[in-house]
Formats: structure tokens, sequence, C-alpha cells
């Protein structure tokens, strides 16, 4: 199984920490300057992003759509509740990953050099970040901290990723509760900004 992802990438890391709860082996391959170009540095995805998932001649591209290919072939029993289809899981999903993506547009603006206070654009970004939040800080209760699952994972990696990018408040102190109980445990720790950041330094397994 070989997985293509940048080691920063919050859409990378909920698949990452659903490979990781099922203690599989992967191989994690990394397109290196996400700015390129040649989409066979991102296992051959046409649109240029990851995660990638090679699992002998299977091919997927979409974080969830890998999530549910794995659970399927690993755990009919769905222990992370990745197949939930009740309309506030989806609507929990949805918002979390509307928040990923308009986190990207701000994060790729501004490495452009983009002032991405200046364009109206940019500021309904923001503002779709915060009302994001606030939905979900509204609705923390929906999270379940003491047995962590796929909803958990994303949470985790899309706090994890606005506050390493600098652009979580510092309110909801729901959120923040919940995401530091479920980074407790060493499978999610190890997947951290920080600690993906100090193994590239360290010349990680990334290639």
């Amino acid at each position: 199984m070989r997985l293509y992802a940048t080691p920063l990438s919050h859409y990378s890391r909920k698949v990452r920490l659903l490979l990781d709860h099922y203690r599989l082996e992967y191989e994690l391959l990394s397109p290196g300057d996400v700015s390129g170009s040649d989409a066979s540095r991102f296992g051959n995805n046409p649109v240029m992003k990851v995660p990638v998932l090679e699992d002998g001649g299977t091919w997927l591209v979409e974080s969830d759509h890998i999530a549910q290919y794995v659970v399927r072939k690993v755990d009919p029993l769905d222990r992370y509740r990745v197949l939930a289809s009740d309309p506030e899981t989806l609507n929990l999903r949805a918002v979390m990953n509307a928040i990923m993506q308009e986190e990207v547009k701000l994060i790729l603006a501004a490495r452009t050099g983009i002032d991405t206070a200046a364009f109206p654009f940019f500021r309904k970004a923001r503002l779709a970040i915060e009302n994001g939040l606030d939905w979900l800080e509204a609705r923390a209760e929906r999270f379940d901290a003491a047995s962590p699952g796929y909803a958990e994972f994303h949470l985790v990696s899309l706090v994890d990723h606005l506050d390493h990018h600098g652009l979580l408040p510092r309110e909801h102190s729901r959120l923040r509760e919940i995401v530091g109980r479920v980074s407790a445990s060493e499978t999610v720790a190890q997947s951290s900004p920080r600690r993906s950041l100090e193994r590239q330094q360290r010349q990680s397994p990334f290639e």
C-alpha cells in the first residue's frame, strides 16, 4: 500500500490516522514541491493533489473515498465510524472539509505574496473558517474524544493544521479540549505538524 501525501497535509493526515489505527503497513511518498505540475509526483492524480492511495491494482484519490475503501477492505464492523451516513455526521464532515478548502486558499495565496486582507474573495475565506469553527464549537458534543473515530481524526487534522498556520482563533475551547484529549494518544501525536516537520528535518521516510 502506498500513500502519496505531504508531511503537513490535513487531508492526508486524516487518512494516515485511520491507517495508523488499523496498524496497516504503507509507504509514504511525498510529491515534494506542491506547486509542481508533474502529475506523476502526485501519484498520477490529474489534478495534482494529495492524498492518493495505491493498493495493488486499486488507485484512489480524495481522502474520504480512500478512508471508505480502507474500512470496507479491512474492517467490516467499521469500528471508527467511517461509513456513518446520518445527516449530522455528514454535515460535520462537510463543514470540516469546507474549512480545509478555505484554509488552503489562504495559505497558497500568502505563499505567492498576495495580501489576503486586501481582497473580498480571501476575506470571505477567513469568514467561512470562523463561521465554520463557530458552528462546530456549538456542536462539540457530537464528537467523542473518549472513543475517537474518523470524525475525531478529521477534527484533529483540521485544528492542528489551522493552529500550525496561525489561522485558529484562541477561542473554540471545546474543540481544543477534544483535540487535546484525542492527541494524547501516541498514534495520533506521531503525525502532528510538529512531529512531521521534525522527521522531515531528519530526512524522514517521505521521498
